[in-house]
C-alpha cells in the first residue's frame, strides 16, 4: 500500500513539474509575441529585387516626402491622363511586385507607394504613423496630375488605408483584404496569443463599411488566404466579389474596372 501511496504522490509531482514547465513555455511565448507585436502588426518589406528590375523602363519613380521628413519611393505606370489608381500595397510587400504582376492596366495610371521602413525607405512602421502616412501618399498620387486618384486598391492591410482614404468619390477595390490588424494576428497565433491581450487597433472605419458611398469590389487573389480575406469582409454590407479562377489579375482588375464604368 505504501509502495503505491508513493508511486502515485511521484507520479503527481512529475506531472505538476511537467505541467509547470510547460507554463513557463507558454508564458515565455506570450511575453516574446507581446514584445514583437508592433513587428508582427507592421511589418516590412524587402526590396524585392527581380520585380524592380522587371519594371524597368515600364514604370516611372515617384518620391512622396512625408511630414517629418521621411521620403517613400514609389512608381507610376500608364499615360499620365488617365485616371489615377492609387494601390497600398500589403505590409511587407514591395510595391514594385505588384506593378510587375499586372504590367499594365489600359486607360488606368497606376501610382503606388512603399511604406515607411519597407523596401529602401527609411523609418520605422507603427500604429501611429500609418494612418498618416497612407493619408499623405493620397496627397502625393493627387500630385501626379493635378487629380485625385479615381480609384483606390489595397491588399492584405493596405485594403485598410483604401477604405479609410476614401471620401464616396473613389471605387474602392480590395485584393485579399484584411480589415483588422488585431483579429488578424489573433487568427493567426490563436491561443498562443490571446485577442485580448492584442493591442493594436488599427482597423477599417467601420462606418465607411456598414455604409460605403462608392463602390467597393473585393478580388480574392491568392488561394492561400481566401478564406480569411472572406471572414473579413463579412461586415461589408454592399460589395461585388471576383475570384481569379486561373485569370491573371490584371485581367480581373479591368473586369471591375470596367463594371464601375457602367451605370
Amino acid at each position: 500500500m505504501e509502495k503505491i501511496k508513493l508511486f502515485l504522490r511521484n507520479t503527481l509531482f512529475r506531472l505538476l513539474r511537467f505541467a509547470g514547465i510547460l507554463l513557463v513555455i507558454y508564458v515565455s511565448m506570450v511575453f516574446y509575441l507581446a514584445l514583437t507585436e508592433r513587428r508582427n502588426a507592421f511589418p516590412r518589406a524587402i526590396y524585392h529585387k527581380e520585380a524592380n528590375e522587371a519594371i524597368q523602363g515600364k514604370a516611372r519613380p515617384l518620391t512622396c516626402t512625408l511630414e517629418d521628413g521621411v521620403a517613400l519611393d514609389g512608381f507610376s505606370m500608364g499615360n499620365e491622363n488617365d485616371p489615377i489608381l492609387l494601390y497600398y500595397p500589403e505590409a511587407d510587400e514591395d510595391a514594385a511586385q505588384f506593378l510587375a504582376q499586372v504590367e499594365t492596366l489600359p486607360g488606368i495610371h497606376i501610382v503606388t507607394f512603399n511604406y515607411r521602413g519597407s523596401a529602401q525607405n527609411k523609418g520605422t512602421p507603427s500604429e501611429e504613423n500609418f494612418e498618416s502616412d497612407a493619408k499623405q501618399i493620397f496627397e502625393c498620387a493627387t500630385q501626379v496630375n493635378g487629380k485625385a486618384p479615381q480609384y483606390l486598391a489595397g491588399r492584405g492591410m493596405g485594403a485598410i488605408s483604401a477604405i479609410n482614404q476614401s471620401n464616396g468619390h473613389q471605387d474602392v477595390i480590395l485584393i485579399d483584404p484584411i480589415l483588422d490588424i488585431a483579429d488578424a494576428i489573433a487568427q493567426k497565433y490563436k491561443a498562443l496569443y490571446p485577442r485580448f491581450l492584442i493591442r493594436t487597433q488599427f482597423k477599417a472605419d467601420s462606418n465607411k463599411l456598414s455604409n460605403p458611398t462608392a463602390r467597393l469590389s473585393v478580388i480574392y487573389d491568392k488561394k492561400a488566404v481566401e478564406q480569411q480575406a472572406k471572414a473579413s469582409v463579412t461586415a461589408v454590407t454592399s460589395k461585388e466579389e471576383y475570384f481569379r479562377n486561373g485569370q491573371t489579375l490584371a485581367t480581373i482588375l479591368l473586369q471591375v474596372i470596367s463594371k464601375n464604368l457602367s451605370p
